[in-house]
């Protein structure tokens, strides 16, 4: 129950921020020497194109389906809002990433070798690894050059927001949340001091996200007019 409600509260991480910048297959260096029509956008030179943003919107139309939303009951109004948010993330996720960038935010080839060895930990051989990329049509080149991206931001995050902290007093808040809910359906709700770690990290997640979320408002509207969006 407890593992339910936390993954049923709706915050933006992230791992969604910096969806875009993940992209393998945005358009290198000038963007105005490329195909406009393959394009959906241009951050600052930097291309977005369709079949990445086709990616992406794809993933998110499978995220919502899992929860019980499928696209092609969606009417036109909640299609372009989806269709649009995709597109404003990796935008902001370019942003934020050029932005790391000229922060002087850098990440060393160990580090990175580093957190790949952390990613193959959570499979049970090199076989299983394998073929988890091949199912997501990636190399390790191509995922190393993930991982720089996500490095790279992830620092500049974190260097910009500083330290979060959680009061009892939220804790409480959020624990009365659980427990309403719990008992709305009829649940035993866990103790407080049982979970109440698990409620923390929680709170602070919650916290941060605010601070990300405000940050890159501000980085895109101070970048707005390098942003050219294309017919999608």
């Amino acid at each position: 129950m407890m593992k339910r409600f936390l993954t049923g509260v709706l915050f933006l991480s992230i791992a969604v921020l910096v969806l875009g910048a993940c992209s393998n297959d945005s358009s290198k260096g000038n963007a105005e020497k490329e195909n406009k029509e393959d394009l959906v956008a241009t951050v600052d030179g930097k291309g977005i194109s369709k079949k990445e943003y086709k990616k992406e919107l794809d993933a998110m139309k499978a995220s919502y389906e899992q929860q019980g939303m499928p696209a092609d009951q969606m009417d036109s109004k909640m299609k372009e809002q989806l269709e649009k948010s995709v597109l404003d993330q990796m935008i902001n996720a370019e942003l934020l990433l050029q932005t790391a960038e000229k922060d002087g935010i850098s990440v060393e080839q160990k580090e990175i070798d580093a957190e790949l060895e952390k990613i193959k930990t959570n499979f049970e051989d090199e076989k299983q690894y394998e073929e988890a990329l091949k199912k997501n049509k990636l190399s390790e080149k191509e995922l190393k050059g993930q991982l720089k991206k996500q490095m790279t931001v992830t620092q500049y995050l974190d260097s910009k927001i500083g330290k979060v902290e959680a009061s009892d007093e939220e804790i409480q808040a959020l624990y009365d949340q659980y427990k309403q809910q719990a008992e709305g359906q009829k649940q035993k709700p866990e103790e407080l001091e049982k979970i109440k770690p698990q409620l923390e990290q929680q709170v602070l997640a919650q916290k941060k996200d605010e601070k990300v979320t405000k940050l890159v408002e501000k980085i895109r509207k101070d970048n707005e007019d390098k942003v050219k969006i294309h017919n999608a």
